[in-house]
């Protein structure tokens, strides 16, 4: 389709109709000579009577299943949630004042805790809304329940807020960075 299409676009001027096209190779005629060579090169090259090696072929045929191995491979590796999140919080987020309702730690193996704020907020449609937060310990150990504190969330989904200083992955602030 592709020659076929290319073969018309190069030989428009001479008259030439597409549906008088019955095969790769047509007769052109001598008014078309000077762009004759660049149309018999992509016909050669669209056309099914260049053969290739048995090598060629299975290089070929192995290089197409690694490139599609890696363009799944990196989809699969892109985090979604992430950029849903993202998404929302691009068309603006709302301030408002939460309570601390509950303060936690979570061990992750031998070093690892995690300080986490359970809040309180209630959105712009009056709906109160709970939500968790992790924080680094600094910031964490401030807190205590019943404690106000200040929180930001998607105007157009009101149940995904954030709080100043929680520990978020490195892509989701480079992404947030980028779209501002």
């Amino acid at each position: 389709m592709y020659a076929l299409t290319l073969f018309y676009y190069f030989n428009a001027p001479c008259g030439v109709m597409a549906r008088d096209i019955s095969h790769l190779h047509v007769i052109i005629s001598h008014s078309c000579a000077d762009i004759l060579p660049s149309v018999l090169k992509i016909m050669v090259y669209f056309s099914n009577r260049h053969s290739r090696t048995p090598a060629q072929k299975g290089i070929r045929i192995l290089l197409g299943i690694t490139v599609v191995t890696l363009i799944i491979y990196t989809l699969s590796q892109v985090p979604y949630d992430i950029l849903r999140e993202e998404r929302f919080r691009l068309f603006g987020e709302e301030y408002t004042t939460g309570i601390v309702t509950d303060l936690r730690t979570q061990t992750n193996g031998d070093r690892d805790s995690q300080f986490i704020i359970n809040y309180k907020y209630i959105d712009q449609d009056g709906f109160a809304r709970q939500a968790e937060a992790s924080l680094p310990r600094e910031i964490w150990s401030k807190y205590h329940p019943s404690s106000r504190i200040r929180v930001m969330y998607a105007r157009t989904k009101p149940g995904l807020s954030r709080i100043k200083g929680e520990i978020e992955p490195k892509f989701q602030i480079w992404l947030r960075n980028l779209l501002d």
